[in-house]
């Protein structure tokens, strides 16, 4: 089934549950008025009884005495009219006299016995038809049962359910109805999301974003999935430039490792001191290509989705750092911490970040030159005293491969500080590069403080 006829569905149960509770209320209101006008109009002529005359006419000649009185004709004295059925019962449920019509149903003891108590209203069913009918007490024992017949009363109460009903089933249609056109239109968006979806799934062509207009729910989902179309569109433009900047980096060792492996074949004529040579250049070159591929896979790897964030502190993350670079290279590297505060991020990610400033700065600083790290809240930057970053390439340090003029010669793939960038970005901060208090450049990276 559909959304849009799930919706008119829905729509159209709710309003049956609403007709219905609304119909039954009305048809049970009505009704207790009607019965209510029939009884109360049953009561006044009941009470009434006591004050007609003690005595009648027994049916057959004789004479029927009640009281003390002399017998009128009309022993009901009037309190029964046209429309009212009367009769009077004795204590043995035998019916002494009646006015008009039989009831056709006969006395009912249990009622009579009751009666005596007070009167009893009831409905009863004969072969006149229904009818609504008291029972009070009569002077001598006796009992006066008067009804009206409900066929009238049948006849109202049958025609408003046959409208209740009428009513009910055109407004549940109605409803329906209305409801799949309001559903048709509030779904074209989701239609047209729907089809957007499967047309990148099936073309892959992520340039023909939805229409977003509004600001309801259903013009942010489409807003969201423009985004996303951008995302991956910005993603797949990261990626081709990374897959043509990486097989350009990669041509060079690769070419250098075939030509000194070419040579290895062939000299046989090589000197010890020569062979040896060759052996250490091709060991440097496997380690920069290894160095290089495992940076281009950490950048082309999704560092947002790598780990779960957590509350943590960039110093606790930086002193293993420092201490691992002073213990591999043997450099005096300094650690301050200026202030202390809690970021949410994922240490691995951030730790390879501070790790990659770290290893930069050690790199370019000249063997006997300290190099500083300085965290401040949710900054961390690394001073050196190497060449420094001319003031036009600060901005294309953390662009892969890019690498400063003066350090060409050095070994390094260009990907370390693209990668801070990555993390930076990836944790909703920046990187920064200037110049150092030591000499050289400062270099790092700054991400919000739950703090902040």
């Amino acid at each position: 089934m559909s959304l849009r006829a799930r919706v008119a569905v829905a729509v159209a149960v709710v309003v049956a549950v609403v007709v219905s509770v609304v119909g039954v209320s009305v048809y049970r209101s009505t009704r207790s008025e009607l019965f209510g006008q029939i009884d109360h109009d049953l009561t006044a002529r009941a009470e009434q009884v006591d004050r007609q005359p003690r005595g009648f006419a027994r049916p057959g000649g004789g004479r029927f005495q009640l009281g003390g009185r002399v017998p009128r004709q009309d022993p009901f004295g009037g309190i029964v009219s046209f429309d009212v059925l009367a009769r009077i019962v004795d204590s043995n449920g035998t019916v002494v006299l009646s006015l008009g019509p039989d009831f056709g149903v006969d006395p009912d003891l249990a009622v009579l016995i009751e009666a005596r108590v007070s009167p009893v209203i009831r409905t009863v069913h004969g072969s006149a038809g229904s009818l609504r009918s008291i029972t009070v007490p009569a002077p001598g024992g006796n009992f006066v049962e008067m009804a009206r017949p409900l066929a009238e009363t049948d006849s109202v109460l049958a025609a408003m359910r046959s409208r209740i009903l009428l009513i009910g089933l055109v407004a549940i249609v109605g409803a329906a109805l209305l409801a799949w056109f309001i559903a048709r239109s509030a779904v074209r968006p989701i239609t047209q999301l729907t089809i957007a979806a499967e047309r990148v799934a099936t073309t892959g062509d992520l340039s023909q974003p939805v229409d977003q207009t509004g600001g309801d729910e259903v013009g942010r989902l489409a807003a969201s999935f423009n985004g996303m179309l951008d995302a991956l569109s910005e993603s797949r433009r990261q990626q081709r430039s990374l897959v043509m900047d990486a097989s350009h980096e990669l041509r060079t060792p690769l070419t250098s490792l075939r030509t000194n492996v070419d040579v290895l074949g062939r000299g046989r004529d090589l000197t010890p001191e020569q062979h040896d040579a060759l052996v250490a250049d091709l060991d440097a070159e496997l380690g920069e290509l290894t160095d290089l591929v495992t940076e281009l896979v950490d950048l082309a790897s999704d560092l947002r989705d790598d780990e779960a964030t957590q509350p943590l502190r960039l110093a606790e993350l930086a002193a293993p750092v420092v201490e691992r670079t002073q213990r591999r290279t043997g450099r005096d590297i300094e650690l301050r911490c200026l202030r202390s505060a809690v970021v949410e991020g994922r240490p691995e990610a951030l730790s390879r970040a501070i790790r990659n400033l770290v290893d930069n700065a050690a790199k370019f600083s000249p063997a006997d030159a300290p190099v500083v790290v300085e965290i401040d809240g949710g900054s961390v930057m690394v001073h050196d005293s190497g060449p420094g970053i001319p003031v036009e390439e600060r901005a294309k340090v953390f662009d892969r491969f890019h690498r400063v003029e003066a350090t060409r010669t050095m070994p390094g793939s260009g990907l370390g500080l693209a990668i801070v960038r990555q993390v930076a970005e990836a944790h909703g901060g920046s990187v920064s590069a200037g110049e150092s208090p030591l000499g050289g450049a400062s270099v790092g990276f700054t991400v919000p403080t739950v703090d902040d």
